[in-house]
C-alpha cells in the first residue's frame, strides 16, 4: 500500500477544512441543527452544549432523564417561563444536569428538577457526560460551530424524522373517561442508598447558598391514570420537606383535568402532550 505523500496530505487537508466550512455555511444559512441525536451521548451532547454556549444563562432551567427531554424550550414560548432551557438527559439522571450548571459562570434563577430518576445513583456513564464537559472537544466547539454535536449530518437528519414522527403520533389528549381522575394503589417507595441521599443534600446546600430556587417537577411517565399515593415520603418528599423546597405534581395535574397524555412508545410524551406539560408547568405556582 502506498503511502499518501505530503503533497496529497495537505490536499486532503485543504479539502475535509473546505467541506467543514461549507457545511458550516450550508447550516447556519438553512438554519439547520439537530434537537435530537441518535445515540443517548449524542443527544445529551446537544442539550449540554446548546445550554453552556447560550450568550446568558436562563432563569429558568428543567435538569432531568429524558422524559424532561421532550419538553423543548419552544414549547414555553409566550408563557411566563419563556426565558427557559432543558437539561433533560438520555439515560441519566437530574444530578447530571445540575452538576452541568456549574460550568457556566452564571446560574438560572429557577431549577425544576424531574424526580423521576432521583433515587438511581451515579454510574459511570454520568460521569463521561461530566468529565466530557471538560474536553478539548467541548472547548472545540465553543469556538468551531461545525463541531458541536447539533452540526452533525446523522443528527439533524434523525432529528428530522423524529419530529415528522411524533407529530404524526400525536393523539387526542382529552378524555371523559372518570377512571383517570381515581388515584391507583398505593406506592411503596424503594429504598434509596445513603450515599445517593448525601450527594442530593450536597447538591440543594450549595444552589441554595447560591441563591437558585429548587423545584420538584413530578412529570408523565406512562401512566394513564392518577398515580396512586405514597406510603411513606419519596426522596423527593424527605428533601422538600427538609430544605423547604416546593414541589409541582404534573400528573396529578393531567388526570384531575380529565385528561390522558399520549406517549411515543409508552414512557415518553409525544409532541402534543409534552406541549401540553409545558403550558401546566408555566401556569403553576410555587
Amino acid at each position: 500500500m502506498m503511502r499518501p505523500t505530503s503533497r496529497q496530505a495537505l490536499a486532503i487537508l485543504l479539502t475535509s477544512l473546505a467541506l467543514a466550512l461549507g457545511w458550516q455555511a450550508v447550516t447556519a444559512v438553512g438554519g439547520w441543527r439537530a434537537r435530537f441525536g441518535e445515540s443517548n451521548y449524542i443527544a445529551n451532547r446537544i442539550r449540554l452544549e446548546d445550554y453552556l454556549l447560550l450568550p446568558a444563562a436562563p432563569r429558568q432551567v428543567l435538569v432531568g432523564s429524558s422524559l424532561s427531554g421532550r419538553l423543548l424550550p419552544e414549547f414555553f414560548v409566550g408563557t411566563a417561563l419563556a426565558d427557559f432551557a432543558t437539561l433533560g438527559l438520555d439515560g441519566s439522571i437530574p444530578l447530571v444536569g445540575l452538576e452541568a450548571l456549574a460550568h457556566r459562570p452564571d446560574l438560572p434563577s429557577v431549577v425544576f428538577v424531574e424526580t423521576y430518576l432521583m433515587e438511581k445513583p451515579w454510574s459511570a456513564n454520568d460521569q463521561v457526560l461530566v468529565d466530557g464537559l471538560r474536553s478539548p472537544g467541548t472547548a472545540l466547539a465553543r469556538r468551531v460551530p461545525v463541531t458541536r454535536a447539533a452540526n452533525r449530518p446523522s443528527s439533524i437528519l434523525y432529528s428530522a424524522v423524529k419530529a415528522r414522527r411524533d407529530r404524526a403520533g400525536a393523539g387526542s389528549i382529552v378524555t371523559n373517561e372518570p377512571a383517570v381522575r381515581e388515584p391507583g394503589p398505593t406506592v411503596t417507595p424503594a429504598p434509596v442508598a445513603p450515599a445517593v441521599v448525601d450527594r442530593w443534600r450536597t447538591m440543594l446546600a450549595s444552589l441554595a447558598q447560591r441563591g437558585v430556587k429548587v423545584v420538584f417537577v413530578d412529570l408523565p411517565s406512562g401512566e394513564d391514570r392518577m398515580p396512586g399515593p405514597l406510603a411513606s415520603p419519596d426522596l423527593a418528599g424527605k428533601l422538600a420537606g427538609d430544605f423547604k423546597l416546593a414541589r409541582i405534581d404534573l400528573r396529578a395535574e393531567w388526570f384531575s383535568r380529565g385528561w390522558r397524555p399520549t406517549y411515543t412508545d409508552g414512557r415518553h410524551l409525544d409532541a402534543a402532550s409534552a406541549r401540553a406539560t409545558a403550558r401546566m408547568l408555566a401556569e403553576a405556582k410555587f
